[in-house]
C-alpha cells in the first residue's frame, strides 16, 4: 500500500525515474566506461579545420588521440601570442582554461 501512495504524482514519478535511473547504472563502471563522451561545447570550432580523420594533402594537424596536456599547451601558446597565427590565436582566446581542458580531454579521448 505504501509504494502505491509513493509513485502518485509529480513526486513519484521522479521517484520512479531515479529508481529506473539507478538500476541502470547497476550494470557498473565498465558500463559507464563504455558510453560514448559528448562533445563539450567548443569543440565544434575545432572539427571544421582539424579532421576526424587523415587528409592526405592536408598542413592541419589532425589533435584526435593526442595527450590532453599537448593540446592544453598548445592552446595557451596560441591564447598567449607565444607562437603566431592566422585563426587559432583568436579561437583560443575565446575559451578559458576549464573550456580548454574539457576540449582537450575529449579530443584525447577520442581514436587516432
Amino acid at each position: 500500500m505504501t509504494s502505491r501512495l509513493l509513485l502518485r504524482g509529480p513526486a513519484g514519478a521522479l521517484a520512479l525515474a531515479g529508481a529506473l535511473a539507478a538500476g541502470a547504472g547497476a550494470a557498473g563502471p565498465a558500463a559507464a566506461a563504455d558510453a560514448p563522451l559528448l562533445a563539450p561545447p567548443g569543440a565544434s570550432s575545432c572539427t571544421g579545420c582539424h579532421a576526424s580523420r587523415p587528409l592526405p594533402d592536408s598542413s592541419i594537424p589532425r589533435i584526435a588521440g593526442r595527450k590532453a596536456g599537448e593540446i592544453v599547451d598548445f592552446m595557451n601558446n596560441y591564447r598567449s601570442g607565444a607562437w603566431p597565427s592566422s585563426v587559432m590565436g583568436r579561437i583560443a582566446k575565446g575559451f578559458d582554461e576549464q573550456q580548454i581542458a574539457a576540449i582537450a580531454a575529449w579530443f584525447a579521448a577520442q581514436p587516432q
